[in-house]
């Protein structure tokens, strides 16, 4: 009898031992373990190869307003960053996927993405402007893009704009809509619109103005598109263990002056005005749920 007491002693405790070890594992994966973000751990930060004055190569370095953005607040958060520099189009699904934690992308705060993304406070205006050709007298306005070729970014916020508001207020004229001309990279838009195969590109007002001040007498930059936009960076819904510490850093940042000091020499134009918490087009408050 003592040794049948025994053996169920060992087995209990062998069995509350395997059900221990069950519910951690578990709660790692609720909690979302399967990324290196707790504690002091790792960010796993994907950042876009290809997008100027924001994010580019120069002689052979990943440089821009977001990459110096990044390393200030690496200063201020307890995680290590584990960048990566990838075209654009891959980045909001490898967030959805749990391959990235953060992206420090200027992504463009829109309603079809609150339902899938939190965004940190705004890190620049993003508001949307045309250039054309110099000299191009065919394109003033929005009205006479009905029938033309515009540039945009392939999976961007541009196309997005092109579709909702140009052609919607071209249908409202009875004019036919601009075709939409995707591009992996807006430097191939922008040699397509020097050589006249595009008619215009859409583009944020900053990359646009960087653009036209370097090459004016290529480009010439054309009036709004659509309301005033922000962006910012984003993590996926939910994720408050990493967005709240870098939205933390971003506002010491904002404070202490950094973030307009890299503006003026990123962008070459600083927004002082730039709302604390997320806003959509139109300074519309984004839902908090």
């Amino acid at each position: 009898m003592r040794d049948m007491l025994y053996q169920f002693g060992r087995k209990t405790k062998v069995l509350g031992f395997c059900l221990l070890i069950l519910v951690s594992c578990l709660t790692v994966v609720a909690c979302g373990g399967g990324t290196a973000t707790t504690g002091n751990g790792t960010i796993v930060v994907a950042t876009e190869n290809d997008y100027p004055p924001f994010d580019f190569l120069r002689d052979g370095e990943h440089v821009g307003y977001n990459q110096a953005l990044l390393d200030l607040v690496q200063e201020r958060i307890p995680q290590t960053i584990d960048q990566q520099v990838l075209p654009w189009q891959g980045i909001l699904t490898g967030l959805a996927s749990g391959q990235y934690d953060l992206t420090n992308a200027a992504v463009a705060m829109l309603e079809d993405r609150v339902d899938s993304l939190d965004f940190t406070m705004p890190i620049t205006e993003f508001t949307n402007y045309y250039v054309k050709r110099a000299g191009d007298m065919s394109i003033s306005s929005i009205e006479d893009f009905s029938g033309k070729r515009v540039g945009v970014q392939q999976g961007g916020v541009t196309l997005q704009v092109l579709e909702d508001v140009v052609n919607e207020q071209l249908a409202e004229m009875g004019a036919d809509p601009a075709q939409a001309v995707e591009y992996e990279a807006f430097s191939e838009a922008y040699q397509d619109l020097e050589n006249q195969r595009l008619d215009a590109v859409i583009n944020n007002v900053v990359a646009l103005a960087e653009l036209t001040n370097e090459r004016p007498e290529t480009f010439e930059l054309g009036t709004q598109v659509g309301d005033k936009m922000y962006a910012g960076w984003v993590v996926s819904k939910g994720n408050t263990e990493i967005l709240e510490p870098v939205n933390a850093a971003l506002a010491e940042i904002k404070a202490e002056g950094l973030m307009q000091q890299l503006q003026e020499e990123w962008l070459k134009v600083s927004f002082d005005d730039l709302p604390d918490k997320p806003m959509l087009p139109g300074d519309v408050p984004m839902p908090t749920n």
